[in-house]
C-alpha cells in the first residue's frame, strides 16, 4: 500500500461512540484513531483521526453501526 494515500470519514451522526475502531485500529491497523472530546447525545465517545492511514481497513469491517469508511484520496 505505500505510495497510496487514504483517509477515515467518521459520520458523528451514525456513530455511537462505543470506540470499537479505536481499539480495532489500535491493535492491527496504523493506531491513527483516538478518543476525541466530542460526545454522542447518547453519551458515547466520537473517535477522531490523529495521523496517517494506511488503509487496512479494520476500523470499517468492525463498526458495527457502518459510521465510518475509509477512501482512497488522490
Amino acid at each position: 500500500m505505500s505510495g497510496r494515500k487514504f483517509k477515515p470519514e467518521i459520520s458523528d451522526e451514525a456513530c455511537k461512540g462505543c470506540l470499537i475502531c479505536v481499539y480495532t485500529c489500535e491493535k492491527w491497523g496504523a493506531g491513527i484513531l483516538k478518543e476525541s472530546e466530542k460526545r454522542t447525545p447518547i453519551g458515547g465517545v466520537l473517535p477522531e483521526i490523529a495521523g496517517y492511514c494506511t488503509g487496512c481497513r479494520w476500523c470499517e469491517r468492525t463498526c458495527p453501526d457502518f459510521a465510518i469508511s475509509v477512501e482512497e484520496v488522490a
